[in-house]
């Protein structure tokens, strides 16, 4: 499900009109495929979609619909937007079900085999999860967003140690201040590890990390434009940790004490 978790991050999840048909939501989520700047000149991907629904209805049960558009060209990455409709869409699925939750695929040639994997994923996390009730019924769009979020967390073994991180960085990116116990738990929420530390930056002494774990004081310390990427505040990789800035104190001197916690996947 990394698509679906690109798209996440990307901003790529959308209310859609309430009370919308399925004529009108396809051409709602293939505008934003139009609007990936990747997709091949003269394409139009509202057309393409609409032509494809003719042939074969994309409704896969359970609540959801995969509507795609194949590209000419084969390379590429797999790209989705998402919709959600709290009222359910009426969409012919063969299971009878309304539709909550359509997710609109453009698929490169060469991603053919991920799209299919994709969507087995997909159905396996729904399944595992219980069914679309909860999404059917979330009061908001950030509820859909956490909830998809349980989805890809419930199936991570498929997708590997790089969507397990992307998934830490975009729940404590969506965190407001976010703490180290903020960041402690969504790790544990996805079987990583976190430990939290301090790095005191002395100009221009030098700086020193506290931290517990042997390896990761020195591994820190030796870090190029360590002083910078804690300044920046941003997450930022370090081996096989991923090191989150959860607060900072400045001091006479300017001599500045960063707590952080350092987020191990695998």
């Amino acid at each position: 499900m990394r698509s679906i978790l690109t798209a996440l991050q990307d901003g790529r999840l959308f209310e859609l009109p309430e009370g919308a048909g399925k004529d009108r939501v396809l051409a709602f989520l293939a505008r934003i495929l139009d609007a990936n700047p990747k997709i091949e000149a003269g394409a139009d991907a509202v057309e393409e979609i609409k032509l494809r629904e003719q042939e074969c209805n994309t409704g896969i049960g359970l609540g959801v619909a995969v509507p795609h558009m194949r590209a000419r060209q084969e390379e590429g990455e797999l790209f989705c937007a998402i919709g959600w409709a709290s009222q359910g869409i009426d969409y012919g699925s063969p299971d009878g079900m309304p539709v909550h939750l359509a997710v609109m695929y453009y698929i490169p040639g060469s991603q053919k085999n991920v799209y299919l994997k994709e969507i087995s994923t997909l159905v396996k996390a729904i399944r595992k999860s219980g069914g679309i009730e909860p999404i059917a019924k979330a009061p908001d769009l950030n509820a859909v967003r956490n909830l998809l979020l349980d989805w890809v967390s419930s199936v991570l073994s498929d997708s590997g140690p790089d969507a397990v991180a992307r998934m830490i960085k975009l729940e404590v990116k969506q965190a407001q201040a976010p703490g180290a116990v903020e960041v402690a738990a969504v790790a544990a929420r996805v079987g990583a590890h976190a430990a939290a530390f301090s790095v005191l930056v002395v100009p221009p002494q030098g700086i020193f990390v506290l931290a517990s774990d042997q390896a990761l004081a020195p591994a820190l310390e030796k870090e190029a434009g360590l002083a910078e990427k804690l300044a920046a505040g941003g997450p930022f990789a370090l081996a096989a940790a991923h090191i989150y800035v959860t607060g900072s104190t400045q001091y006479p001197g300017g001599r500045i004490l960063y707590q952080c916690v350092a987020v191990t996947v695998g």
